[in-house]
C-alpha cells in the first residue's frame, strides 16, 4: 500500500481507481472515536508569537526553558529540554503531591508524547507548542476525536 500512496493528493492509487481514507475507515480500523470535539487550531492563536507560547507553557506546566534558542521558529520547542525537566520533576512527585503539580507533569508528558510519538517531525526533537491549547483543560481530553 505504501507504494501506491500519493502524498500530493493524500490518496491511494489502486487498479480500481483513486481511494481516500475516510473518518469511518479510521473508526473501524483503529477503533478511534470520530464524533467528539474536533482537534482544531483556534483562530485566536494564529497571531501568537514565541513569547506568547512560552508564557502559556509556563502557566500550564510550570516549565520555562532557560535558553532563548529552545524555540525553533515561533511555535516549536526542543523535546530534549522537556525530557530533562521531566526527569528532574519525576523525583519530586509523591502520593501526597498536589493535583496542580500532577496536572503540570501530565501536560509535559503529553507534550513529549505528541512531539515524539503521535506527531513526530523530521528532526525528531521538536514539538509544536500549539498543542498546549488542548492541554489547558485536562478533563476535556477524553471528549476529543
Amino acid at each position: 500500500m505504501i507504494e501506491r500512496w500519493q502524498p500530493e493528493t493524500h490518496t491511494f492509487h489502486l487498479p480500481i481507481g483513486e481511494v481516500n481514507i475516510t473518518l469511518e475507515d479510521v473508526k473501524v480500523l483503529f477503533g478511534l472515536p470520530v464524533d467528539g470535539l474536533p482537534v482544531a487550531y483556534p483562530h485566536a492563536l494564529r497571531d501568537y508569537t514565541g513569547l506568547h507560547y512560552l508564557h502559556m507553557l509556563q502557566r500550564l506546566t510550570g516549565f520555562q526553558p532557560a535558553e532563548e534558542t529552545a524555540l525553533s521558529g515561533a511555535t516549536r520547542l526542543q523535546l530534549t529540554l522537556v525530557q530533562q525537566h521531566l526527569e528532574a520533576m519525576n523525583a519530586e512527585i509523591t502520593d501526597d503531591s498536589p493535583s496542580e503539580f500532577i496536572d503540570r507533569h501530565t501536560r509535559l508528558v503529553l507534550l513529549l508524547m505528541f512531539g515524539g510519538v503521535v506527531f513526530p517531525n523530521i528532526s525528531g526533537n521538536l514539538v509544536s507548542l500549539r498543542f498546549l491549547h488542548h492541554l489547558e483543560r485536562l478533563d476535556d481530553l477524553p471528549g476529543y476525536s
